[in-house]
């Protein structure tokens, strides 16, 4: 008897590189397979302007990255003592303007050249609502809590997205022409939405995908992560208690999908490796002062240069 779907995944065609560097931008969940692979030892920056759930700001904010282009006093707003900037994560807002800028803009920097010598670009899309700022009619990437009247909720269009992608997409390929990009749909739901919107939402996200895919097939690819969860991880026991949220058994799942389909064989056998140096140098025994721990000690070395000589890495 079978209790689940098998989701069988074509490998990637392009496959992933131990060595390859990549900028990752989306949802939560990009962050749990983002932290995986920095975990790992691999060259990746991570959603330079904090978490982003909708393309519309991730399009803007990988134009940016492009053009290096600096945030300003001007598009700060103050709120409850604090600046703020739409288009940022509630970690960079502060009490002191010029942090704030010069912590934003410093990421920027960052990610533009990131972005110029980037092998791979993750983008991970979580829902396709999306906020407008009344006073400056702009779209918004984090409301910072304000008022929810200066705020209008709009559903974005799969043309609209697929424009606007096309745009920056031009513009990418003028500072890095080989680059490539792995996309992936967030399988946690928004039930803030409510649960008809947020499947409205993953439909349009959805055909965005397949047609920015079908359209680059040579430098743009799809994970199913969204399928993984969604069809084979369908029992609640994979989520956290808020019940929308994969948890970390869920994530280890998915993850051990991504390493074996996007991944070369030398890369998935230095995780192997670099997981069992993991395991050995979290193991910390009770009396520093014993031969054993000189052993351990030994060991973790020996395994950390045995590691670094057969895959050209600098792990410490």
């Amino acid at each position: 008897m079978k209790f689940s779907i098998d989701y069988n995944i074509k490998p990637l065609a392009n496959t992933l590189n131990m060595n390859d560097s990549m900028l990752a931008v989306g949802s939560c969940f990009a962050e749990n397979m983002a932290a995986k692979m920095q975990e790992n030892g691999f060259n990746i920056m991570l959603n330079p302007n904090g978490i982003v759930f909708n393309p519309h700001s991730i399009f803007s904010h990988l134009q940016d990255y492009v053009g290096n282009k600096n945030l300003t006093e001007e598009e700060l707003i103050l709120h409850d003592g604090l600046w703020h900037s739409m288009q940022h994560h509630g970690s960079f807002s502060s009490a002191d303007k010029a942090k704030l800028i010069a912590n934003v803009n410093t990421q920027i920097a960052q990610a533009h050249n990131q972005l110029k010598q980037a092998d791979w670009l993750f983008i991970t899309l979580g829902s396709a609502w999306v906020y407008e700022y009344l006073p400056t009619q702009k779209k918004v990437t984090n409301n910072h809590k304000l008022p929810a009247d200066l705020f209008n909720k709009k559903l974005l269009s799969i043309d609209e997205l697929y424009n606007q992608f096309e745009t920056v997409w031009q513009s990418i390929k003028q500072i890095n022409p080989t680059i490539k990009i792995l996309w992936s749909v967030s399988p946690v739901r928004y039930v803030r939405d409510g649960l008809y919107e947020n499947n409205i939402s993953k439909s349009i996200l959805h055909l965005l995908v397949h047609q920015i895919v079908n359209t680059n097939p040579t430098n743009c690819f799809y994970f199913p992560a969204y399928e993984i969860v969604i069809d084979e991880l369908r029992d609640y026991r994979f989520y956290k208690e808020d019940l929308v949220h994969p948890n970390e058994l869920a994530i280890n799942y998915v993850w051990q999908k991504f390493t074996a389909t996007c991944f070369d064989k030398n890369s998935i056998d230095y995780l192997n490796d670099f997981q069992k140096y993991n395991m050995l140098i979290n193991h910390k025994p009770l009396h520093t002062d014993s031969v054993s721990y000189q052993k351990y000690k030994e060991q973790c070395a020996h395994l950390r240069d045995y590691i670094n000589n057969k895959y050209t890495k600098n792990i410490d």
